[in-house]
């Protein structure tokens, strides 16, 4: 006898309804959800994979959130391995690219970019955190230097002596640099709401040796900017200053429409902490 073709999809149907309504309730025994809680669970995950081949263009903040806490607290690590260890835009750039490889996370370049700037707004450290911890306590008390401002573009500069110039690689500085005797800063912007301006800071920047002495910069390198134009980090040089004369170094900071920045060293810089591996 033949079925007919509307009574068999109608069948299909029902079956299909009632295969969903049981893996529904289901699901709502194993995650102890409300109703409500789950059609949102599924909602948001659909939103997530759609997201993730381009079939939505953007999410909402709880939604980013969400793919953050999905992709990296649950897969991976608990969140305190994340959230207790801050990193810099670069750093955690770095990390994700890693987390990308098949045989890790395996996160699609979407969602890594997302995630990315994700950690870089809420866990951002205004220093690289790969020196020993003697070594960064050494440059947080005697190197660095952060200037908030009044507007949402932060600055952190860090003086480099000649004699410290084993920090570089640490620091974000690969290659050598060109002038061994110039003096150099390592500068991070940050912002969070706005944009890092295209600037040339050593158009922009003059150095003081406390004795009268001004120096005009002579070169900015930029070593990282990330896609969104909220992070900016470069190498600032100025000519040789004879740091055994001087008593301080003062840099100044010109900045269209943000006023003067300033940042101030006390000489002399002593040696790095004995026994820390940059030392050598």
């Amino acid at each position: 006898m033949r079925v007919p073709v509307k009574s068999l999809l109608v069948s299909i149907a029902v079956f299909l309804l009632l295969c969903g309504t049981i893996l529904f309730l289901v699901f709502m025994y194993l995650t102890d959800q409300a109703p409500r809680d789950v059609i949102n669970d599924i909602n948001n995950s659909g939103k997530l994979f759609l997201y993730k081949y381009g079939m939505v263009e953007k999410l909402s903040s709880n939604e980013i959130t969400r793919l953050y806490k999905n992709t990296c607290t649950r897969k991976c690590h608990g969140k305190d391995v994340i959230e207790k260890k801050p990193r810099t835009a670069a750093e955690w750039e770095s990390v994700i690219t890693r987390m990308k490889a098949p045989d890790r996370a395996g996160i699609t370049d979407r969602h890594a970019e997302t995630i990315t700037r994700y950690l870089q707004s809420h866990f951002l450290s205004n220093v690289p955190t790969v020196l020993p911890e003697k070594t960064m306590k050494f440059l947080k008390r005697y190197l660095w230097k952060s200037d908030f401002g009044e507007s949402d573009l932060f600055l952190d500069v860090i003086y480099v002596p000649r004699e410290h110039l084993r920090l570089l690689p640490y620091l974000g500085v690969r290659k050598t640099q060109p002038d061994q005797k110039a003096a150099i800063f390592i500068v991070y912007i940050n912002t969070h709401q706005g944009s890092v301006p295209p600037w040339n800071l050593a158009e922009m920047a003059t150095l003081h040796d406390g004795n009268g002495h001004t120096q005009k910069a002579t070169g900015w390198e930029v070593l990282y900017q990330d896609g969104q134009g909220h992070h900016n980090q470069g190498t600032l040089s100025f000519p040789d200053i004879d740091t055994n004369k001087a008593t301080e170094l003062e840099i100044k900071m010109s900045l269209p429409g943000l006023g003067m920045r300033t940042f101030q060293w006390s000489l002399p810089i002593p040696p790095l902490p004995e026994g820390d591996p940059v030392e050598h």
